[in-house]
């Protein structure tokens, strides 16, 4: 993410068309296949990172335009609602076009990695938001929800164990409906914008890694975040969103709430990246012994699949970025600090 061009190959070889087929085929039938619909746009990824902008983008409209023609073809076969047809193509083609844009960029007016990131991220949480809004309409989704708030709320509830008190205040409490509200409210305050921005790092990341395991185009883990800085300035755009979420409670505006809770968790994630880019750059730039530095690779698997120390992790990475605002953490790399 740090990086402020393109995701470009080594290699000046243009490949056949063949890869782009398969690779637009691929990315179709990963988002209709279960547990593989979350990497969907790792074939995407993987046609910028091995062969380059110009087939990425050929495959990018190849993958829109075989997903458009298998949405209608099931939609008729099923006969689904023109509501979920529609959806599914905007869904796939929105995301399709600002995961390319991530990765390639354009050769027309060349724009950061990090703004890229941050504006795919946005349109990506904005088909999101379209999908919440169409599911709350279909009675089917609807009801799946609402089961699965139920199940939520029937796991606490068997945890009150036969404490008749505390299981009356959980009923009050964690009934589905608050659930369901409250599950969509964070979701609206930054809520979506994460998960889009949580996708679009994941596929990318996974994307670059396939490409240099088949393409042989090896690419250090962490050496572009260990020199990614946030845009000046953020940190106090973090703070005007802050006085906003304050200021929105205050008055009792909703959208000015919401808006500002999204600001700030842009700046939230510029910030962990930074925190991040330092972590890397102390693993790969400090002389550490070598049992050290394979003791903090371990660590750092640990802590990031340990449900709620990965949470305190996160957290503290974005204060680790915050802070590098006044202290020099990089300091022997502070000459190449990137403008904005």
């Amino acid at each position: 993410m740090s990086e402020d061009s393109p995701v470009r190959p080594k290699t000046g070889i243009q490949p056949p068309i063949l890869p782009a087929c398969v690779c637009a085929v691929l990315s179709v039938i990963f988002l209709r296949t279960g547990l593989l619909s979350f990497f969907f746009l790792v074939p995407l990824g993987y046609s910028a990172a091995a062969y380059g902008p110009s087939l990425s983008w050929l495959v990018c409209a190849l993958a829109v335009f075989i997903n458009a023609v298998a949405a209608l073809g099931l939609g008729l076969y099923y006969r689904g609602g023109q509501a979920a047809i529609v959806l599914n193509i905007l869904y796939f083609t929105v995301l399709s076009l600002s995961f390319t844009w991530v990765m390639a960029g354009t050769r027309v007016k060349p724009v950061r990695t990090a703004w890229r990131f941050i504006i795919a991220a946005a349109a990506g949480a904005l088909c999101f938001l379209a999908a919440l809004l169409v599911s709350r309409n279909d009675p089917e989704i609807a009801g799946l929800i609402r089961s699965q708030a139920e199940a939520v709320s029937s796991l606490y509830l068997s945890a009150a164990g036969t404490d008749a008190v505390r299981q009356s205040l959980l009923q009050r409490v964690l009934n589905p409906e608050t659930i369901i509200q409250a599950v969509t409210s964070v979701a609206l305050r930054g809520g979506l914008l994460a998960s889009a921005f949580f996708l679009f790092f994941v596929s990318r990341q996974a994307a670059i890694v396939t490409a240099g395991i088949f393409r042989r185009q090896p690419r250090r883990p962490g050496a572009e975040l260990a020199v990614f800085y946030a845009p000046p300035k953020t940190i106090w755009v973090l703070s005007m969103a802050l006085a906003g979420i304050l200021l929105g409670n205050v008055l009792k505006a909703a959208a000015l709430e919401i808006a500002a809770w999204n600001v700030l968790v842009i700046c939230a994630i510029l910030f962990l990246a930074q925190g991040g880019g330092i972590v890397f750059y102390t693993l790969t730039h400090r002389a550490l012994p070598p049992f050290s530095r394979f003791l903090s690779n371990v660590l750092l698997i640990i802590v990031i699949f340990s449900p709620g120390i990965n949470v305190l992790a996160l957290v503290a990475l974005v204060f680790l970025g915050i802070a590098e605002n006044w202290l020099p953490l990089r300091a022997a790399n502070n000459s190449a600090k990137p403008g904005g």
